[in-house]
C-alpha cells in the first residue's frame, strides 16, 4: 500500500504516478515489470519512489485495490438503484463499467490482465476475495427478490450470485470471440477497451444475459412453475 508520502502529494502528481505504473504492468507481466521503467519514466531518483511504495509488490497490491475500488463504486450505485429484475441491473452495470473502461482505458487494460495473470502469485486469494465481496453485498437483494417471487426460491441465493458473477467473466470472452477482437493490439495502440459501438453491446448484453432470464431450454419454466404450482 503507498506510503504517507504518495498520499501527502497533489492529487495530479498521484494520477500521474499511477498511470505510468498501469501502463507498465498492463505492456509487462508481473515479473517483467520494471520499477527502473516506471522511475526514468517518471523523473524521479531511484530513492524518491520508494519514500512512495515500499516494493513491486506493494505497489502492484495498490494498484488491483485502486482498480477493484473504482468497479465496486460502480457496483454498488447500480444495485442500489430502482430495477425491473437482477438481469436489467446487471446489464446496466456492465454498460457503466464499459464507458469506465473507455474513459480509462488504462485501468480496464490492467484490470484484464490481472485476471487473466492465473498463476501469478502475488494476486493470492484477491480474485476469490472480490466474489465474497460481491456475494456479501447483493445477498439482501437477492433474498428479497426471492421472496417477491421475480428470482427462483428453490436455488440458494447465493449460488445465483456466484453463477452471475462467473458468467460476467466469461462475457468479455464471448464478445473477443464473436467480433475478433485483439485486446494486445488495443493496448498497444492505446484504443478503448470496449471497441464496440455501445448499442451493439447493450444488444449482446440482453441478449446473452437474457438466455439466464429465460433458460437455455424451452419448456423448462413453463415446467418448472407447474411443479411449483403443484407443491
Amino acid at each position: 500500500m503507498p506510503l504517507k508520502t504518495f498520499e501527502n502529494l497533489p492529487p495530479e502528481r498521484q494520477k500521474e504516478i499511477i498511470d505510468v505504473c498501469l501502463e507498465e504492468f498492463t505492456f509487462h507481466n508481473y515479473r517483467e515489470a520494471s520499477l527502473t521503467r516506471i522511475i526514468k519514466k517518471l523523473g524521479l531518483a531511484k530513492g524518491s519512489f520508494y519514500r512512495y511504495f515500499e516494493s513491486k509488490k506493494d505497489l502492484y497490491a495498490f494498484l488491483i485495490e485502486y482498480g477493484k475500488r473504482a468497479t465496486f463504486e460502480l457496483f454498488k450505485k447500480i444495485f442500489e438503484e430502482p430495477m425491473t429484475d437482477i438481469i436489467d441491473a446487471w446489464v446496466r452495470f456492465y454498460l457503466a463499467c464499459a464507458r469506465q473502461d473507455n474513459a480509462y482505458p488504462l485501468l480496464g487494460y490492467f484490470g484484464y490482465k490481472v485476471t487473466q495473470d492465473k498463476n501469478n502469485p502475488i494476486l493470492g486469494d484477491v480474485p476469490f476475495k472480490s466474489k465474497i465481496t460481491g456475494i456479501e453485498f447483493l445477498s439482501d437483494l437477492f433474498l428479497e427478490q426471492q421472496k417477491q417471487g421475480r428470482l427462483r426460491g428453490d436455488v440458494d441465493a447465493d449460488l445465483l450470485i456466484f453463477l452471475l458473477i462467473q458468467i460476467q467473466d466469461g462475457f468479455l470472452d464471448y464478445l473477443r470471440l464473436k467480433y475478433d477482437i485483439d485486446f494486445e493490439k488495443n493496448i498497444k495502440e492505446h484504443r478503448p477497451f470496449f471497441p464496440l459501438e455501445e448499442s451493439v453491446l447493450k444488444m449482446e448484453l440482453e441478449s446473452f444475459f437474457g438466455v439466464l432470464r429465460n433458460g437455455f431450454f424451452k419448456g423448462v419454466n413453463q415446467s418448472i412453475k407447474r411443479n411449483n404450482n403443484a407443491g
